[in-house]
Order: C-alpha cells, then structure tokens, then sequence
C-alpha cells in the first residue's frame, strides 16, 4: 500500500495487465526478471507500477501517465529497493502462476 497525497493505492495484477505491461515494456515480465535477478529497469519498474495501481477499493486502475508520474515521485522519495519490492511482491501473490517450480 501507498499514501499519495491523502489517498490509499494498491498494486494488483492479473494475466491481461500483465501482457498490457509486457506490450509496453517490449518484453515478457518472465525474462526480465530473470535476467536482472528481479530488479526490474527504471522505465519497466515505472510501467508495472503504473498499469498496477488502484485507489484502494476501487474497481479501476489510475491512468498509466498519473500512475507514471506517482512511481517518479516514489521512486525519488521513498527509494528504487521499496519499489521495485512492492511491485514484486504484488506480482507473486496475484499471479502465482508465473512463479510455481511444480
């Protein structure tokens, strides 16, 4: 959860946000966490957490260009680390599927 400017966001992912992420990224979510052991690049980092937040309770995500300029504004002040967890971590437990060894 984040507090931006007196509300509550939430990340959440499904399979389609996620290919809407990997259309605009240019690359599947899958390899680019591989290849860089799960820290994502700034401009994929961005990405996934503006298609990814919700105002808390609410059925619709922020738009992509205020959801772009919120992970600026975090990213700047609260850190690259906390980010790029939280988008994560929001990722492992909405789309488990993506991380099963079974």
């Amino acid at each position: 959860m984040f507090d931006i400017d007196g509300k509550t966001y939430v990340l959440k992912y499904n399979l389609k946000r996620v290919e809407l992420i990997e259309n605009t990224v240019g690359m599947p979510m899958m390899a680019e966490l591989a290849s860089h052991r799960g820290m994502l690049g700034i401009t994929a980092l961005k990405s996934y957490f503006a298609y990814g937040l919700k105002e808390e309770g609410s059925d619709a995500f922020v738009a992509p260009k205020v959801g772009m300029k919120m992970a600026d504004d975090l990213i700047e002040n609260e850190g690259y680390i906390k980010v790029n967890g939280a988008v994560i971590e929001a990722l492992q437990r909405d789309c488990p599927f993506f991380f099963r060894e079974d």
